[in-house]
């Protein structure tokens, strides 16, 4: 999640003065799909990792 920090502060910035609804869901969005790419990434990573070293592979 290190990698979105710059990301959610840019959001949380963007919230503060807003009062629509509409796009403060819309960041509030944004932060969320951020997370879950992040989230995935590092399992895809994982599971890559996973996988090489796995002794039944080789």
């Amino acid at each position: 999640m290190e990698e979105n920090a710059w990301l959610n502060q840019e959001v949380n910035n963007l919230k503060k003065g807003e009062t629509s609804f509409k796009l403060l869901s819309i960041l509030e969005g944004t932060k969320s799909l951020a997370a879950e790419q992040s989230k995935r990434l590092q399992q895809a990573q994982d599971e890559l990792d996973g996988r090489t070293w796995s002794p039944d592979k080789w």
